[in-house]
C-alpha cells in the first residue's frame, strides 16, 4: 500500500481526524465523573491526565517522525519489536475496537434526551452505518466529513465555554488546594488517570505515514498541536461544568446539566445536537478512517490471505472495514451497556497500545539511521525510559478495570489471545516464504 499511493492528506485532514478522535466519549461522560472524583480539582485533573498522556504520546510521534508508513503502529512494532508480535498486537486492535460501540450507544443516550420515544439500539446501529459507508467512499471523502463536524463540535463547544464563563461567580474555589484535592492526592490522580481517556487518539494518525505529504514532520505536529487545542477546550469545559452549579448537583452528571442553565431551550437543543452528539460521531469516523491500514500492512507481509485486502472503487479494503464494522455493532445488538463496553474497550487498549511504545525502546539500536535523520528526535535515554515509564501507567490502568470486567470477559479475551498465538504459529511459514519472495 505504500508504493505507488497517492499523497491525499493534508494538515488539515489530519487535524480534523486527530481532534475527532480525542474529542468524544471523554468530554461528555467523564467530566461530571472527575468532578464527583475531585470537584473543583477536574480542571487541574485534566492537566495531569495530559502529563499522563505525554509520554505514550511523545513515542509514538518519534517513531511516526522516524519511520513513517501506512498502517504505522503495525510496522513499528513489527520492524522494531518483530513480525509475530506485530500481528500480535494487530489482533489485539481488532479486539479492542469494541470501542467504537461506546461512541454509536453514548450518540443514541444523547439524542434519547431530545426525542425521548426513539429507539436507543435502532439509532445505536444506524449512526454505526453512517460512518461505515462514509469510509467505504475512500479516505478523502471520510476526512472531509470529518473536518466539517470537527468544526461544528468545536465552535459549539466554545460557544458552551463562553457562554458558562458570564455564569460563574467564584473562581477561588480553583486556587484552593483543600477545593482542588478534597479526597487527597490519590484521589485526585484517580480522576487525572481516568481523564486520559479523554485525550488519547491523536498517536493513531501515525497509521496515515504513507498517505501524508512530509509526515516526518506533520505526525509529530498534528499530535501536538491537537493535544493542545483540546487540552485549552477541556480545562474550560471543566470550569463551566463545576462551576455554573453546585458540586453536588453536577457530580456524575454530563454537560447537558449545565447546558440547560447557560442556553436558551432552542440553544440548548443545538449544542446537545451539534455538539455532544457530533462528538461522539467524530470519534467513531476518526476509528473507522484508520483502523483498515495495519490489516493491510499484515496482508502484504503475508500474515493475511490476499484476497482480503481487495479494494473497491475509492480505494478502501471494504473487506477489513466491514471486519472493523462487524466488532463495534456486535455490542450494540447484544445488548451491552456504555459502561461496560467503554471500559473493556479501554483496557484491551491499554494491552495494545503497550506495543508501539515498547518499541521505540529499540529505534536507535535496530534503525540507526532513520533515528539519526528523524526531524523529531528523542534522546537515546528517552527512548528506553519512556517505555518503561508507560508500562508502569498502562499497567496500572489494566490493573484498575479488572474487577470491572469480570471473569467472563477476561476468559474472552484470553481464549481469543490463545486462538491468535496459534494462528500466528500456524501462519509463520508462510509469512517467511512471502518474505523471501
Amino acid at each position: 500500500m505504500n508504493e505507488g499511493s497517492k499523497k491525499l492528506l493534508g494538515f488539515w485532514d489530519l487535524m480534523g481526524i486527530s481532534l475527532g478522535q480525542i474529542i468524544g466519549t471523554g468530554v461528555v461522560i467523564l467530566t461530571g465523573i472527575s468532578i464527583g472524583m475531585t470537584g473543583y480539582g477536574a480542571p487541574w485533573a485534566f492537566v495531569l491526565a495530559l502529563l499522563i498522556v505525554a509520554i505514550p504520546t511523545i513515542s509514538i510521534a518519534a517513531l511516526g517522525s522516524a519511520i513513517p508508513n501506512t498502517g504505522g503502529n503495525y510496522t513499528y512494532v513489527r520492524d522494531l519489536l518483530g513480525p509475530r508480535t506485530s500481528f500480535f498486537y494487530l489482533s489485539l486492535l481488532i479486539a479492542g475496537q469494541v470501542i467504537l460501540a461506546s461512541f454509536a450507544i453514548g450518540f443514541s443516550e444523547y439524542a434519547a434526551e431530545l426525542f425521548p420515544d426513539i429507539n436507543l439500539t435502532l439509532v445505536a446501529a444506524a449512526i454505526m452505518v453512517l460512518c461505515y459507508l462514509a469510509n467505504l467512499m475512500g479516505i478523502k471523502t471520510a476526512a472531509r466529513f470529518q473536518s466539517i463536524m470537527v468544526l461544528v463540535l468545536v465552535i459549539s463547544l466554545i460557544i458552551y465555554i463562553i457562554s458558562g464563563f458570564g455564569h460563574i461567580d467564584d473562581y477561588a474555589p480553583y486556587t484552593d488546594p483543600k477545593q482542588i484535592m478534597p479526597n487527597g492526592f490519590g484521589g485526585f490522580f484517580a480522576a487525572a488517570f481516568l481523564l486520559r481517556l479523554s485525550l488519547i487518539g491523536s498517536e493513531f494518525v501515525s497509521e496515515f505515514g504513507g498517505e501524508m505529504e512530509n509526515p516526518g514532520k506533520l505526525i509529530p505536529l498534528v499530535m501536538g498541536i491537537s493535544l493542545l487545542v483540546v487540552i485549552i477546550l477541556y480545562i474550560g469545559l471543566a470550569i463551566v461544568a463545576s462551576g455554573v452549579l453546585p458540586l453536588e448537583e453536577i457530580q456524575g452528571a454530563n454537560l447537558g446539566a449545565t447546558a440547560e442553565v447557560v442556553f436558551s431551550p432552542a440553544v440548548y437543543v443545538a449544542f446537545i445536537g451539534g455538539g455532544v452528539m457530533i462528538s461522539l460521531v467524530t470519534s467513531l469516523n476518526a476509528i473507522f478512517a484508520w483502523c483498515t491500514r495495519g490489516l493491510y500492512m499484515a496482508t502484504e507481509d503475508g500474515w493475511l490471505p490476499s484476497g482480503l485486502a481487495i479494494k473497491n472503487k475509492y480505494g478502501t479494503p471494504y473487506i477489513y472495514l466491514t471486519l472493523f464494522f462487524v466488532v463495534g455493532i456486535t455490542p450494540i445488538l447484544t445488548g451491552l451497556s456504555l459502561e461496560y463496553v467503554s471500559i473493556l474497550g479501554n483496557a484491551v487498549g491499554a494491552i495494545f497500545g503497550l506495543f508501539p511504545v515498547v518499541a521505540l525502546y529499540n529505534l536507535s539500536n535496530r534503525n540507526p539511521e532513520a533515528y539519526k535523520n528523524a526531524p523529531f528526535r528523542l534522546p537515546v535515554w528517552a527512548t528506553k525510559l519512556f517505555p518503561i515509564i508507560a508500562v508502569v501507567i498502562y499497567g496500572y490502568g489494566i490493573y484498575s478495570s479488572w474487577d470491572f470486567i469480570g471473569d467472563l470477559g477476561w476468559s474472552l479475551l484470553i481464549g481469543y489471545a490463545a486462538v491468535i498465538l496459534g494462528y500466528i504459529y500456524y501462519r509463520a511459514p508462510k509469512v517467511k516464504a512471502c518474505q523471501k519472495n
